[in-house]
């Protein structure tokens, strides 16, 4: 979280040195009250403030694209949004099927989003409707989509095999040659003990609800005790600068960079 989502590929160029670099200039960013530790509430801070900016930046930067001609009375209809993304009416007769259930699902996630049923979305709205995570009364749809992309075999539930699938691929670990890493036992194990509580062998759509969109959890709380816990390698319960780079290969996968640009600034004084 620390790199935002917009830059990860650029990122995936860095050497290792220009990571820690770039993470070095963004500790003081973090370090809210100056005594030279990142302590839990400021990276849990920072991390709900890269969060909240990435999505605020990325909903007006295509809200943007609308205003001109589109918005009416601050609102912005289905049709228009339609014709702008997939063509007149006309075209989408001749859709590819893919882009035809693209179609499907956005118009299945904006009538969630339109919050007061007038077909139309204010940017309120529209900011539910491009990141649904991000608002309480479109957990379903969250959940439902992702049921969509993991289940292959299309039964309406993720078993095992899906689920691993979603997270690991063989082709990634060439060194392996075929053997899982722990972590995949690991997560086949959670599977078992702890998703699946039916005991079935695949999750449903309530247990696939209290997997990705529990009620109350906390994202930002949750991944700033993973680092803290990570990286805390003289366990004080705060983060030095040293502790910080020597793990900067989890700082910059992490919630924490993931939502902001900022390890793509060159200049310290942007950051």
């Amino acid at each position: 979280a620390f790199l935002g989502k917009d830059s990860a590929h650029e990122f995936d160029q860095l050497t290792p040195e220009q990571s820690k670099e770039r993470l070095a200039l963004l500790m003081p960013k973090m370090d809210l009250n100056k005594d030279g530790f990142i302590e839990e509430e400021e990276l849990r801070e920072h991390i709900k403030f890269m969060q909240h900016r990435y999505v605020n930046n990325d909903v007006e930067r295509t809200w943007k694209n609308y205003k001109d001609e589109k918005i009416k009375d601050g609102k912005l209809g289905w049709n228009d949004y339609r014709e702008m993304v997939y063509g007149s009416s006309d075209d989408t007769q001749e859709l590819s099927a893919e882009y035809a259930k693209m179609l499907k699902r956005d118009e299945r996630r904006w009538k969630a989003a339109d919050y007061d049923s007038d077909e139309k979305l204010d940017r309120t709205e529209y900011g539910c409707f491009m990141h649904p995570e991000d608002c309480d009364h479109m957990r379903d749809i969250v959940v439902q989509e992702t049921i969509e992309d993991i289940d292959k075999d299309k039964d309406g539930f993720v078993d095992v095999s899906e689920y691993i699938g979603d997270m690991y691929r063989p082709d990634d670990y060439p060194e392996l040659k075929g053997q899982e890493p722990e972590w995949v036992q690991s997560e086949r194990e959670m599977f078992k003990e702890h998703r699946d509580k039916d005991n079935d062998g695949k999750l449903n759509l309530e247990e696939m609800r209290e997997w990705i969109m529990p009620i109350g959890f906390d994202h930002a709380d949750a991944e700033a005790k993973h680092l803290i816990h990570i990286a805390d390698d003289d366990h004080d319960g705060k983060l030095s600068k040293e502790e910080v780079i020597a793990h900067y290969d989890t700082f910059v996968g992490s919630q924490a960079t993931d939502y902001g640009e900022q390890l793509q600034k060159h200049d310290p004084a942007e950051l």
